[in-house]
């Protein structure tokens, strides 16, 4: 993942250690898909933190912050990733329901059981595919028709796999589902509402029932804790743009000046915004 893709491509295919993610948040502009070959590391977008272990998917369809860290020697994964617009247009005659539940779901561990077992090296096809497709720098005459049909062939096959991955894990109660269409709320609208009781009015419930099922659905953590994670994951995602300066930080991330960001940010990260930033080396956006 250290080249820029062509201006044309939709699709685009990488094995890789993640470690062009490791120095700080990254924002994915463009849908991502993963298999976890080897190794473990950690996964971090903001209001939720992932362990990837081998024979792990996980699928992100676009607009996530992510930054990579605790990588082990072994750690590799092979990804290929794709435009929004592909996707919208690919998923048209796909029922809704099953892009609703990959938000909701977005990552898989593959189980020993046999069915499990011959999804994954089914995966590992798929993933062949991409390579021989749209791992290299070429660009044949039909590349946009062979990444639609990629694309949409690749999520029919993931949607007909979903009654599988219900069968391998237990049924999710009412509860936990608030607590992931919380987070999944966060995750988009924390840049412009940075309080619980907005979240808790959006859900029809009240804010100490959001905080109680939070608490119980996510290992002790507040929503409070949730929206300031990814407050400061946004955060140091646009510090990296050394064109933005802290104020036009703070009116993007909608906080009332610059002053209240740098506290806000120095109480949870230990330094100031220019420190950071000054601690980064600045990276190019793919």
């Amino acid at each position: 993942m250290a080249e820029a893709p062509n201006a044309t491509t939709q699709i685009s295919y990488y094995e890789t250690d993640l470690s062009s993610l490791e120095d700080h948040p990254f924002r994915m502009q463009n849908g991502i898909y993963i298999a976890v070959i080897s190794g473990s590391a950690t996964l971090n977008t903001g209001a939720e933190t992932y362990r990837l272990v081998p024979q792990m998917e996980l699928s992100f369809i676009s607009g996530s912050l992510g930054q990579c860290t605790d990588r082990s020697p072994d750690f590799r994964v092979r990804i290929f990733t794709y435009t929004p617009e592909l996707f919208a247009k690919i998923t048209l005659p796909i029922d809704h329901i099953y892009i609703d539940y990959n938000e909701t779901h977005p990552t898989y561990i593959h189980t020993p059981d046999p069915r499990s077992q011959r999804t994954w090296q089914e995966l590992l096809l798929w993933m062949d595919v991409a390579k021989m497709l749209f791992g290299n720098n070429n660009y044949p005459k039909f590349r946009k028709l062979q990444e639609e049909n990629f694309l949409q062939s690749f999520w029919m096959w993931v949607f007909d796999t979903i009654q599988e991955r219900i069968d391998t894990k237990n049924n999710f109660t009412g509860t936990q589902l608030i607590a992931h269409r919380f987070i999944r709320m966060v995750k988009t609208e924390a840049s412009a509402h940075h309080n619980v009781d907005y979240y808790a009015t959006m859900l029809s419930i009240s804010q100490r029932y959001l905080n109680r099922i939070v608490w119980r659905h996510t290992r002790g953590r507040t929503p409070k804790q949730i929206i300031d994670a990814q407050l400061i994951a946004e955060i140091k995602e646009l510090l990296m743009d050394s064109a933005l300066t802290v104020t036009q930080i703070a009116e993007r991330l909608n906080f009332p000046d610059r002053s209240y960001l740098s506290r806000f940010f120095r109480r949870h990260a230990g330094i100031s915004p220019l420190q950071y930033r000054s601690s980064r080396s600045l990276h190019w956006k793919y």
